[in-house]
């Protein structure tokens, strides 16, 4: 069945009265629960879904995946709410190493979904930068309440569209290579050129742009004449397919097309969805995903959250309202 034709989850007032006790962290076996159960709410539950998957498949500590049972149901595998983290790392102004915590969560309404990030433990709130992406384009008072009471910088939080392909599209997607170029992963070896010519890499490091590499997937166009990368594209959750790049002087040649249809197939073939996160007013990139196939999924907003740290606020800002994140 098409995803797009599907009855879309919607976030309802509903009450669940529980408390942060219930909430627990997923072990190995009870992601292999929670992983059908996503897979039967995509393509609503896509962000979740991929660090469900990919905590699966990396098997580290950087992943937790946190849930919440649903109590008006008997059955295990059923839930409210479920709270991907992946942790990454940034230099902050002082060159010291700070910790970034990126969520991607589904519920069933927000009042269950708020409950999971409640009892989120691994988050240092007075040291760590903190990126929630959530659906809608305006905020619940319930979460702008967390977040304030957090006594953090409150960001202008981004609004973002989410395009999607349906799976079956994406595997069947052809590629038509031109004669000196081929196309392939990308490779541990690349992720200095990923890291050094990404406008944000001040929001990252160099071992959390190759560890992506290595766990998630990828794809890049390489020169038949001399194997030099000249275009990429990588995943990077929650944002789905991410940091598209073409090294300036090979634009305007269809590398951009060839390497994003390339790496959709692989995301499917690797068992993920195909999704990306574009800003609402980069109408280019919105164009270009649909002109590939891509279709509108819905709304969502990215709450973020920071210590003071005056030489780089702005930074964190800018980065998150520029176009495809």
């Amino acid at each position: 069945m098409n995803l797009f034709y599907s009855t879309m989850e919607k976030f309802c007032d509903l009450t669940v009265k529980v408390s942060s006790l219930d909430v627990r962290l997923a072990d190995r076996s009870q992601l292999f629960q929670i992983l059908p159960f996503l897979e039967r709410h995509l393509p609503s539950s896509c962000e979740t879904h991929s660090l469900v998957l990919s905590a699966l498949l990396a098997s580290k500590a950087s992943y937790g995946i946190y849930f919440l049972r649903n109590p008006n149901r008997m059955k295990k595998d059923d839930y409210s709410a479920i709270v991907g983290v992946k942790g990454e790392h940034r230099l902050d102004s002082h060159n010291q190493t700070q910790k970034v915590w990126i969520l991607g969560g589904w519920g069933v309404s927000e009042t269950a979904l708020l409950r999971v990030y409640q009892a989120i433990d691994r988050i240092d709130w007075k040291c760590d930068i903190v990126l929630a992406y959530n659906r809608a384009h305006h905020p619940h008072p319930d979460f702008l309440r967390f977040f304030s009471d957090r006594q953090r910088i409150q960001m202008p939080f981004p609004l973002l569209d989410r395009y999607a392909i349906d799976v079956s599209m994406a595997l069947k997607m052809e590629i038509n290579l031109p004669d000196d170029v081929y196309v392939k992963s990308l490779e541990q070896c690349h992720a200095p050129l990923v890291f050094e010519t990404w406008p944000y890499k001040y929001l990252t490091t160099l071992q959390d742009v190759s560890e992506e590499i290595v766990h998630l997937p990828s794809a890049g166009i390489f020169l038949k004449s001399n194997d030099k990368l000249v275009a990429w594209i990588m995943c990077h959750h929650p944002n789905g397919m991410s940091r598209l790049m073409t090294l300036e002087q090979y634009r305007r040649k269809g590398y951009a097309s060839i390497v994003t249809k390339y790496l959709t197939k692989r995301v499917a073939q690797s068992g993920h969805l195909p999704y990306v996160n574009i800003a609402i007013d980069n109408s280019a990139s919105s164009k270009f995903f649909k002109s590939l196939g891509f279709r509108y999924l819905d709304a969502g907003h990215v709450w973020i959250t920071s210590p003071r740290d005056p030489l780089r606020d702005n930074e964190i800002v800018v980065y998150n309202n520029s176009g495809l994140l």
